[in-house]
């Protein structure tokens, strides 16, 4: 019985380990500047870009997302501001922050979450 609790308990801090180990796109949204989508805003990014922009490789979905830093459109730029971010100059991109994309369908908010009630006058 000890040995079932004991291979049990392993199962599930490695079920664990997985799914804290997912990269963001899988949850839902992506990481700013990770291009080639392994969890990580690095040198390969910048290659992946380049590789994109060459038409070696295509990027979709959310790669094309994160790899596009500035929001104009992928290009040469995004590549320069990343390999900006690496050497640790501005980021006034957010580059390297979670971008979530919201559920489609989940219903958003109509109305400002922050928008004060309307007290009645007496």
């Amino acid at each position: 019985m000890k040995r079932i609790v004991v291979i049990a308990f392993a199962v599930i801090c490695l079920f664990a380990a997985i799914v804290i180990s997912l990269p963001v796109s899988a949850a839902g949204g992506y990481l700013r500047g990770d291009a080639d989508g392994d969890g990580n805003v690095n040198i390969k990014d910048v290659t992946t870009i380049q590789r994109h922009l060459a038409d070696i490789d295509r990027l979709s979905g959310n790669r094309i997302k994160a790899a596009d830093v500035d929001g104009n459109g992928l290009n040469i730029d995004d590549a320069t501001r990343i390999q900006r971010y690496l050497a640790e100059f501005e980021n006034i991109y957010h580059i390297n922050e979670t971008v979530t994309v919201p559920d489609p369908t989940t219903p958003q908010p109509t109305s400002d979450p922050f928008e004060l009630p309307v007290v009645p006058k007496k």
